[in-house]
């Protein structure tokens, strides 16, 4: 049998650390701030396996501004064009699934596109996860957007925004709290939270 005792305490103690590491937040906000559109026309298939998108000319200065961070744990989301249809990105991600068998996150229950396409967060490597994202991790099981496998066959040009938050290495492994929290208020086209 378990010891409530024991159990009460246990939650005591973790919620007392949530506060005061939340507290900091609240307080002396985000260490660090990135944003940067992503020209989806430059996303191209040599990411895969013939160009490192990380010192490539396109995309290599956002990469190694982000590296920098990269054992700090984070949040992130892309904002998109609020005139597509969501209905129009979940088919297309939807065809990427079926014919390629990569992992899409889940859609969700949101009706309408609200400009953002999907939030996330990372215990650290903020930046292997956004190369998930646009379809290039070598580990082709890994759940993402694989934004070079739809992202140029949406009707209206797509403006894509990515936009990373990086905190304290204490939060880590309550960022999920955060994540839902933001999922929430920006109410994003695809993910479950």
């Amino acid at each position: 049998m378990a010891d409530l005792k024991q159990i009460e305490n246990i939650i005591r103690d973790k919620s007392k650390t949530i506060a005061e590491d939340f507290s900091q937040i609240s307080l002396n906000g985000f260490k660090k701030e990135f944003s940067f559109e992503i020209d989806v026309k430059k996303l191209d298939s040599k990411y895969l396996d013939r160009v490192d998108i990380t010192k490539d000319g396109d995309f290599s200065k956002n990469f190694q501004e982000i590296m920098e961070y990269e054992q700090f744990p984070a949040l992130y989301f892309f904002e998109i064009n609020e005139i597509i249809e969501k209905s129009e990105i979940v088919t297309l991600i939807k065809n990427v699934n079926e014919k390629f068998q990569l992992n899409i996150p889940a859609k969700n229950n949101t009706l309408n596109n609200g400009g953002i396409l999907y939030v996330g967060k990372v215990k650290s490597c903020a930046w292997g996860r956004l190369i998930q994202h646009l379809g290039y991790h070598k580990n082709r099981k890994s759940h993402g957007l694989q934004l070079d496998y739809w992202a140029k066959e949406i009707k209206t040009e797509l403006k894509l925004k990515y936009t990373v938050i990086f905190f304290e290495k204490n939060i880590a492994d309550d960022i999920s709290i955060l994540e839902r929290i933001l999922a929430k208020s920006l109410n994003p086209i695809i993910g479950k939270h």
